[in-house]
């Protein structure tokens, strides 16, 4: 069987105290709603920042914002080494992506934290750390000094509604800028990525980002700066390898026929004729056919090949366009004999977003060209499962294919066209 693993964490409960609540009540002072009256500020004058601060020229510019976005403490001070919690960075992002809302009735923060949610700047389904809960408190983990990583989550995602992706560059090469990438858990790897590649942050100077460090003042500044002020990023060069890894195939060089529209809903997606009236087999959930999802798998496999380069194996091929309301989910799983240096005993390419880049398939479209992590002598079995689903996840059955067992396998859940038959692998390998 090939298998592939994850893990998790504990959490710990805090006291509720009079200091903690006075000192909560004197930090959200700080973050001022964006309809609020604005004021002029001309100069920073907080008598703990000095003119030669790394984030002086970032506060000038947020408190000269007139959605008066951040401010200082009641006694005059800023504090910029103070944490700041999950709660008002959330709340610092849903008031520069424009959303105007108003504090909630029993936590000041709930209605920022929903339209975080609404807006997909926070996902209950992956962003653990903050969705702890206590018996008493279901927004315990809101409350908390929000760690680094958790601010990349969130900024990423931000950083999506506002960039094109013509503006990312290859997140293989912006993996070398941070240099303990390798120890980060993987379903963080994608913002934070993104976060470095277009300079909203940029690490430490020993080259690490720190995930599990607590996030400042200081740099929360920086980073709203660099969100809302382009001229204010600071884009890395990325490095140059004296053998650097093969690019995917420019997408024009393939000549890939165009999306047509045959009337009355039937379409041409990829050369394949779609017609909803006979291919969805489940008109309640807009499943596609499994013979007609069949067609598409085709697409992709005509462009499949697994080959080595400088000693390395390696995986190029096109990720076929679809018709409107479905996606792909396809999952290349290759297993080692042996742990490769990274520690690793296998290694999966998906079109899960949720993964890191150097797992993560393009988008439909596109071409790609990635690295398996190893050499070929030490693969022991190439698997891949294929699946068209709609946007709500429903489909009309999966295919599996092993390229070790020379298996091709047809799984239908609706129309009795499963089949399990002899595949030839000799096209699909160049080595």
């Amino acid at each position: 069987m090939e298998t592939i693993f994850c893990g998790g964490f504990m959490m710990k409960k805090l006291r509720n105290s009079m200091v903690k609540i006075l000192t909560l009540a004197v930090l959200i002072v700080s973050l001022v709603p964006a309809w609020a009256e604005s004021t002029n500020v001309n100069t920073v004058s907080f008598p703990d920042v000095p003119k030669n601060a790394w984030y002086f020229e970032d506060l000038q510019y947020i408190l000269n914002d007139s959605r008066q976005i951040f401010s200082g403490y009641p006694d005059g001070t800023f504090k910029p080494n103070d944490t700041l919690t999950a709660d008002m960075y959330i709340k610092l992002i849903v008031t520069v992506m424009g959303h105007k809302v108003e504090n909630g009735k029993e936590y000041w923060a709930s209605t920022y934290i929903q339209k975080a949610i609404e807006e997909g700047y926070v996902d209950p389904s992956s962003d653990s750390w903050l969705m702890r809960k206590m018996p008493d408190d279901q927004y315990y983990g809101y409350k908390q000094p929000i760690r680094r990583v958790d601010m990349a989550q969130i900024t990423g995602r931000a950083l999506d509604k506002i960039s094109d992706e013509s503006e990312y560059r290859d997140p293989l090469a912006v993996c070398e800028l941070i240099k303990d990438y390798n120890g980060i858990y993987p379903g963080y790897k994608t913002n934070i990525v993104k976060c470095y590649d277009l300079g909203i942050i940029t690490g430490f100077p020993d080259g690490e980002f720190k995930p599990n460090n607590i996030l400042t003042r200081a740099e929360a500044i920086a980073v709203i700066r660099r969100l809302i002020d382009r001229s204010a990023r600071k884009r890395a060069e990325l490095p140059v390898f004296p053998n650097p890894s093969p690019t995917p195939i420019p997408v024009a060089e393939l000549n890939r026929p165009e999306k047509k529209d045959l009337g009355n809903g039937v379409v041409e997606v990829e050369g394949v004729k779609f017609d909803p009236e006979t291919d969805i087999v489940n008109k309640s959930t807009n499943a596609m056919g499994i013979l007609k999802a069949e067609e598409f798998v085709g697409v992709f496999l005509e462009y499949l090949k697994f080959y080595e380069h400088n000693g390395k194996a390696r995986v190029r091929g096109y990720i076929p366009e679809l018709p409107e309301g479905y996606e792909w989910g396809i999952a290349i799983h290759c297993n080692f004999h042996n742990a490769n240096e990274r520690g690793q005993w296998g290694h999966g390419l998906l079109t899960d977003e949720g993964f890191s880049p150097e797992q993560t398939l393009p988008k439909p479209g596109r071409t790609f060209d990635m690295s398996i992590n190893t050499n070929k002598e030490n693969i022991k079995s190439i698997y891949i499962n294929f699946e068209v689903i709609t946007t709500y996840g429903a489909s009309g059955g999966n295919f599996y294919i092993s390229l070790n067992l020379k298996k091709y396998s047809r799984y239908d859940e609706v129309g009795g066209h499963s089949l399990v038959e002899v595949f030839d692998p000799r096209g699909f390998v160049e080595w």
